[in-house]
C-alpha cells in the first residue's frame, strides 16, 4: 500500500535532530516536500530559516484543511 502524500496546507509531523517537529506544507516535489515551521523550532535546530526539507517517507500528516 502506498504512502499518502501531502498537500500544500497539510500540517505534518517529522524528526529532525532528535527532536519531533510539526510544520505547514508549502510546496510539494516529486521526492519531498518544503515545510514551514515555527520560529521556536528554527532556533532550537539553530537554522537561519524556518523552511526546511522534508522527503516524503520522512514524514506523517497529522491533519489536511479539508478535513480540519
Amino acid at each position: 500500500m502506498a504512502k499518502k502524500r501531502a498537500k500544500i496546507g497539510d500540517q505534518i509531523s517529522f524528526t529532525r535532530k532528535d527532536h519531533d517537529l510539526e510544520g505547514t506544507v508549502e510546496i510539494v516535489r516529486d521526492n519531498s516536500v518544503i515545510v514551514e515551521v515555527s520560529k521556536e523550532f528554527a532556533d532550537r535546530l539553530g537554522y537561519d530559516t524556518t523552511k526546511t526539507v522534508v522527503k516524503h517517507s520522512n514524514y506523517m500528516i497529522v491533519s489536511s484543511p479539508e478535513t480540519a
